[in-house]
């Protein structure tokens, strides 16, 4: 087991037995190994503050993991304004304190601006794999009127396409890990639980390893979408921009959804488009959906239903309240059909075999 695997487990032990979040049982851990090591902070004052550009590589409550752009060194940075950051910003920092613990740099300071400059990043593009031509219309079934995607889906798969598949990092599998052992889907795991901050945790850590693992950046948007539209269209936004490093200028390729590794960058495009659509933004959301369906003519996540609605006119609200009009009434039916079923079933009294 490796040592950060280690420190997992301490962790998760003191959430078993304190009922505390991962976040927050982290915090106390490690406040515990400082305090047997016999370490503590010694801030030196740096006689003038300097500006420095840097990459945020990893968000937690109070702290932030920065790389400034041009050198290789990992900082942890307490500052103002963390909360408006997310992995893949570049940010704008006025460094006032800095210091060293076992040989880790620390600082502290203020950000004056946080912004997504991808290009400054220093990331190496993801590969492409695959290109070969594919007739989409032998592939998939296909649309047809009256379906509103009917006239758009034939002019997308006229001719055959070039298809690709992302790289796997992009799904979080990495080179050096096992197979088995994918953090995204750890991290959905939890959220499924309820453990919002453990997976929160985890996606940072992945970030932290990798700034393009794009599902991480599509689960972070995940997470707050519902609370924040606004905070979940920058993890979408990072996620986007970072995946588009791997397409040529002009890609007309397809990312079939049906290739694991192209999902996170649908996703995050997805998230993106609605967050759009959400936020009234409407024109844009338009051009997100058209791009999606462009990528994957086959539609998994049925981002025509969303193209529709906003070429119609209709708001995310109004959107909302029928489906959830369509889904009580769904349910309703189903209430229905189970009462039928129990009053259909013989009574014992009406069995032979019983009188």
């Amino acid at each position: 087991m490796t040592v950060k695997r280690d420190l997992k487990s301490i962790i998760r032990e003191r959430q078993r037995k304190t009922g505390e979040s991962y976040t927050a049982a982290r915090v106390h851990v490690m406040r515990e190994r400082a305090e047997l090591l016999g370490v503590a902070d010694e801030p030196v004052a740096i006689a003038e503050p300097a500006r420095v550009e840097a990459v945020v590589l990893w968000v937690g409550e109070g702290t932030a993991r920065i790389r400034v752009v041009g050198a290789d060194d990992e900082i942890t940075l307490r500052a103002s304004r963390l909360s408006e950051t997310v992995p893949g910003h570049l940010v704008t920092v006025c460094l006032e304190k800095q210091w060293t613990l076992h040989g880790d740099a620390y600082a502290s300071g203020t950000i004056e601006e946080a912004r997504i400059d991808v290009a400054k990043l220093g990331l190496v593009p993801l590969p492409l794999d695959g290109g070969e031509l594919e007739d989409l219309r032998e592939r998939y079934e296909g649309y047809r009127r009256p379906d509103p995607y009917a006239s758009l889906w034939r002019t997308l798969t006229a001719k055959p396409r070039a298809c690709y598949e992302m790289d796997e990092i992009a799904w979080g599998a990495f080179p050096d890990s096992d197979p088995d052992d994918n953090p995204t889907c750890d991290a959905a795991e939890l959220r499924e639980q309820g453990d919002d901050e453990g997976a929160r945790e985890i996606l940072m850590d992945v970030l932290l390893r990798d700034l393009r693992c794009l599902d991480a950046h599509a689960h972070l948007g995940n997470l707050v979408f519902e609370r924040s539209p606004e905070r979940a269209l920058v993890h979408y936004d990072v996620g986007v921009r970072i995946g588009e490093l791997s397409l040529p200028m002009q890609f007309d390729g397809v990312l079939a959804w049906g290739l694991l590794n192209n999902r996170p960058f649908l996703r995050c495009l997805h998230g993106y488009g609605l967050c759009m659509w959400r936020l009234g933004r409407t024109d844009e959301a338009v051009c997100v959906f058209e791009r999606i369906l462009a990528l994957n003519p086959n539609d998994n996540q049925g981002v025509r239903f969303c193209w529709h609605d906003v070429r119609e006119g209709r708001t995310w609200k109004e959107a909302q309240e029928r489906d959830d009009r369509a889904d009580a009434k769904q349910a309703e039916a189903a209430k229905k059909m189970r009462l039928q079923r129990t009053r259909q079933q013989p009574k014992a009294s009406d069995d032979p075999q019983l009188n």
